[in-house]
């Protein structure tokens, strides 16, 4: 290449990290988008140009008329005309084959004349970036996307903060507790669920006091002492009432407890900017909400968590909203996991095998930090 600055050719596509890593990772200065009407129309070019727009200053957003080969090729020659006489870098992951082989032919008359050409893809699932030009090479792919690039490229926002301090702190000061709970699940069994209940019930009507239907034993009593020790709820050994200390205390037992587990294993394996937990997120282009328990990026990779605490009764509905949010939220590199106090069915596991959930219930809780160590590894 020239001294020359290059420019970034790319197309918006529907699964825009493709274009946002490598152009991350390549430190562009310059970048055009080419966006077709489906395109434009599904906001891929618009959300690509505001998740680069922290790093680049220079990105044109152009309009690529697709209808017809003919209009391809004239789209194309206009491309290459306005690029005429200067470095450019193609990206090739985006777009239709027909597209990039059209674009490509016009675009190598750049060689003939002042200008270079260097042609990239993207090759997301083996996490690399394969050069075509005139010097073929692979070059690993570099961890660029951080939970907000995820999202933005995405066309997604957060609704609150996601910063992980507060949540941090939250969840280090009731640490004992949320680790007994995930440690011991498989003896704590079924008191979960009445657990749940309860601090659900004095949650939503206010009455912190609650009444079990005979005295709690064997691990829960070592789980409501612990909790009485750290300010959490008033109970003595052998009795059926407890008093929760507030109503933020009932929320955790009600079912925040799992998403405080998760938490605690996130800061050791990610740094802030990778990782949140209660997230609320909202895709511009419809406006639809979705709240997301836990959220990591990792490899440029996302894992979005879904937690319970209590009986599951239709688990199924709940792992295949799960699914959903991963296909809409994450892309096509996310996964999804479901972490259940309570144990899953064989149905709903197969359930979730088909949809690509992994399910981590019961006395599998104390396998999640391995878990999201592979995860992080993959």
């Amino acid at each position: 290449m020239t001294n020359q600055t290059p420019i970034h050719l790319c197309i918006a596509t529907g699964q825009n990290a493709a274009n946002l890593i490598p152009l991350k990772q390549l430190n562009a200065k310059r970048v055009m988008i080419l966006q077709t009407p489906d395109m434009k129309a599904q906001h891929s070019g618009a959300n690509l140009k505001t998740a680069l727009s922290p790093y680049v200053e220079n990105i044109q957003l152009l309009s690529f008329d697709d209808s017809t080969p003919q209009n391809i090729e004239k789209a194309a020659e206009s491309i290459a005309y306005k690029l005429d006489g200067q470095d450019v870098v193609f990206h090739v992951t985006g777009g239709t084959k027909l597209m990039v082989l059209s674009l490509h032919e016009q675009l190598k008359l750049l060689g003939a004349g002042a200008g270079t050409l260097e042609v990239v893809y993207t090759d997301t699932q083996h996490q690399v970036l394969n050069w075509l030009g005139t010097q073929k090479r692979q070059q690993p792919m570099q961890d660029q996307l951080s939970l907000v690039d995820l999202l933005l490229v995405r066309g997604y926002r957060t609704l609150n903060d996601t910063r992980p301090a507060k949540d941090q702190k939250r969840a280090q000061a009731r640490a004992k507790v949320s680790r007994y709970m995930g440690d011991h699940a498989q003896s704590l069994g079924g008191f979960f669920s009445a657990l749940a209940y309860k601090a659900g019930s004095a949650n939503e009507s206010g009455f912190l006091e609650q009444r079990f239907d005979y005295p709690p034993g064997g691990s829960a009593i070592k789980l409501l002492e612990l909790a009485k020790e750290q300010g959490m709820l008033n109970w003595e050994k052998g009795q059926s009432e407890l008093h929760f200390a507030d109503q933020d205390s009932a929320r955790f037992f009600a079912g925040g407890w799992t998403e405080e587990f998760v938490f605690l294993k996130l800061p050791s394996l990610l740094p802030p900017t990778q990782y949140a937990t209660n997230a609320k997120v909202i895709q511009n282009s419809s406006k639809t909400e979705n709240e997301i328990d836990a959220i990591a990026v990792k490899n440029n990779r996302a894992l979005l968590v879904e937690c319970k605490s209590g009986r599951q009764n239709k688990a199924q509905d709940a792992i295949y909203k799960l699914r959903q949010v991963v296909q809409q939220v994450g892309g096509l590199m996310a996964q999804g996991l479901y972490v259940s106090a309570q144990k899953v069915s064989d149905s709903d596991r197969s359930r979730a095998k088909e949809y690509g959930v992994h399910v981590l219930a019961g006395e599998e809780l104390q396998e999640l930090s391995q878990f999201i160590r592979n995860w992080a590894k993959s």
